[in-house]
């Protein structure tokens, strides 16, 4: 791509304002989570308009997910409430007008209001949604915390190399924002839109943890499961 950046620390003095008027960038079946990147190319009309519009100015779009993906050839179909708010951080403009850019999910917001502006896409006014930690903070999550991380390290000798598994375990382990780990987890191996939305609608960094924590208990003994039958 043409511009390359460093993934970005959510700052909130950046995102906040852009929820005044927020760029919706929708699709069926798409969850982003907060602290992974996602390319797209993007080649519809009005989404080379809303990406023109965003890169000159703060390069802040939102990615919810449509209510019933059945009806994404609709002008304005229903969204789910909670987006992932991503920043573009980087982009190729090709030859035949198509855009090409990588998104790096930086937080959640809640879609409260969509505007009109006269523009061919979509706009809301949102809010972002904070975390939410219970009395004893990050302590008070430490079982979770560590239920975790083995279940990834349970996940190592159950998938290729190619899934990039050894190095999440590397990068939680210099984690120290459980509602980052759970985020990361749960982007890394979560893979049934449903499941992710989840997570994503979750506030409670503790409730959210359970969920990542449940769906990799269910694939690790689905894995295992598997293994058990070709042996």
């Amino acid at each position: 791509m043409d511009r390359e950046h460093e993934a970005p620390r959510i700052d909130k003095a950046v995102l906040a304002p852009a929820c005044a008027a927020l760029k919706v960038f929708p699709l069926p079946g798409v969850v982003l989570l907060p602290g992974a990147p996602a390319p797209f190319h993007v080649f519809e009309p009005r989404y080379r308009e809303l990406f023109a519009a965003a890169l000159e100015g703060d390069r802040v779009v939102a990615v919810p997910t449509l209510a019933d993906g059945s009806r994404a050839m609709e002008a304005r179909p229903a969204l789910l409430p909670v987006a992932g708010l991503c920043v573009i951080v980087g982009e190729q403009r090709n030859d035949d007008g198509t855009l090409d850019v990588l998104l790096h999910c930086a937080g959640r917001v809640a879609l409260l209001e969509e505007l009109e502006r006269g523009t061919s896409y979509r706009q809301f006014r949102a809010e972002l949604v904070e975390d939410l930690y219970p009395p004893a903070g990050s302590k008070g999550l430490q079982g979770d915390v560590e239920a975790l991380a083995q279940l990834c390290y349970e996940l190592i000798p159950l998938l290729p190399a190619e899934s990039g598994v050894n190095r999440l375990t590397e990068v939680l382990a210099r984690m120290k924002d459980p509602a980052a780990m759970a985020d990361l987890v749960a982007a890394a191996a979560v893979t049934e839109p449903s499941a992710r939305y989840r997570v994503l609608a979750e506030p409670s960094v503790a409730r959210r943890l359970e969920l990542v924590d449940a769906e990799l208990a269910s694939l690790v003994l689905l894995l295992n499961q598997g293994r058990g039958t070709r042996n």
